[in-house]
Formats: C-alpha cells, sequence, structure tokens
C-alpha cells in the first residue's frame, strides 16, 4: 500500500484515539474491533495476506465509525455497519489496491453490496483471497456428502451442508459439529 494511503489509514485511527494492534494467529477471528471505557481498539491478525489484511482493516475501521457514531445502541453488522463498511472502502481508496487482481476486485464490490460479519461466511470472498495465502486443502463445500476428511487434526464425515455450514460428524467422539463451507480441509487418511 502506497505510504500516503498507509498514511491517512493511520492518521484517522490516531484521530479516532483508536489503537491497532497486530496480533498472533487466530483461530477463530482475524481481526476485531474493542471498546473498553474509554479505550479503543483494532486487532489484526499478522498471518493473513495483504488483501485480506486491508478487507479485514475497512471491516474492523467500520465498526469503529459505527460505534463512535452511534455507540452501542446499534447490531454490530447491522444496516450502519454496512453503509459504513462500503463508504470506507472507497473513501480510503482500497479499491485501487484490489484493481491489481481484477477477479479479486469483482468479488469483493459484489461483497461490499450487502458485507456480512466476516469473510468466512461468503465462499466467493474466501476463494477469491486463498490464492494469496500461504495454505493448502480442499473447501468444505466441495468435498461430497458422506465423505471423510481431516479438520484442525480430527477425522470427520461431512453428513448436510446448510446455507453457510456443513453438519459434520466427528468420527473420534462421534459428536456433531457444524463447521463453515468455506473452512479448508485435508483428504482423509
Amino acid at each position: 500500500m502506497p505510504t500516503s494511503k498507509a498514511s491517512r489509514i493511520l492518521q484517522y485511527l490516531a484521530d479516532s484515539k483508536c489503537v491497532l494492534k497486530i496480533t498472533k494467529p487466530r483461530k477463530t477471528k482475524r481481526g476485531d474491533f474493542r471498546q473498553s471505557g474509554k479505550s479503543l481498539s483494532i486487532s489484526i491478525n499478522h498471518d493473513i495476506n495483504s488483501f485480506r489484511f486491508l478487507f479485514t482493516l475497512v471491516h474492523e475501521i467500520a465498526h469503529l465509525k459505527t460505534f463512535l457514531d452511534n455507540g452501542n445502541r446499534i447490531k454490530p453488522h447491522g444496516i450502519e455497519w454496512k453503509q459504513n463498511f462500503q463508504e470506507l472502502f472507497y473513501a480510503l481508496e482500497i479499491e485501487e489496491e484490489f484493481a491489481k487482481d481484477e477477479s479479486l476486485l469483482l468479488v469483493v464490490k459484489s461483497e461490499l453490496k450487502a458485507p456480512k460479519a466476516c469473510s468466512g461466511v461468503n465462499l466467493a470472498v474466501e476463494k477469491a483471497f486463498t490464492p494469496y495465502d500461504d495454505v493448502s486443502g480442499t473447501y468444505l463445500d466441495e468435498v461430497p456428502l458422506g465423505e471423510k476428511f481431516i479438520f484442525r487434526g480430527h477425522q470427520y464425515q461431512k453428513l448436510e451442508t446448510r446455507r453457510t455450514r456443513v453438519m459434520c460428524l466427528n468420527l473420534t467422539n462421534q459428536r456433531k459439529y457444524t463447521i463453515n463451507k468455506a473452512a479448508l480441509v485435508d483428504a482423509s487418511e
């Protein structure tokens, strides 16, 4: 990202009295916005690719702006947050960074029409970002029903696909779990 653009983002955070923290990898989230008393902070995982980093950063800055405008009186991913996410993406000129990959930009622009709570909910967004990650595997959505797979060191069987998640049976403890269909899994041994 050009220095001028990074400076503008950091200045926005400084003006808002919000601290930006780059954190160790977390399995359950890529970033978050926190408010504790007068303390405001945004954290972003350090292990994500630059496109995912920018997308996550704008997502969290939208939470900051929404909080500053409305306090805690509204839903975290409600209409105000969605509008702020869209506006900030263009106001901070993040579109220019995504324009380096036309297919990625098309997917991101589509997502911006109705942003979700997290990028992992939208399989198309995950697939667009993944080529820039240092990961391997198959999307759970692409595993046939009834097939076995490995996820986070445990063996599962795919039972039923739902809207954004998949019901799976853990073959070790025989319990059922829902896993995001955008999760990357490995072939069963």
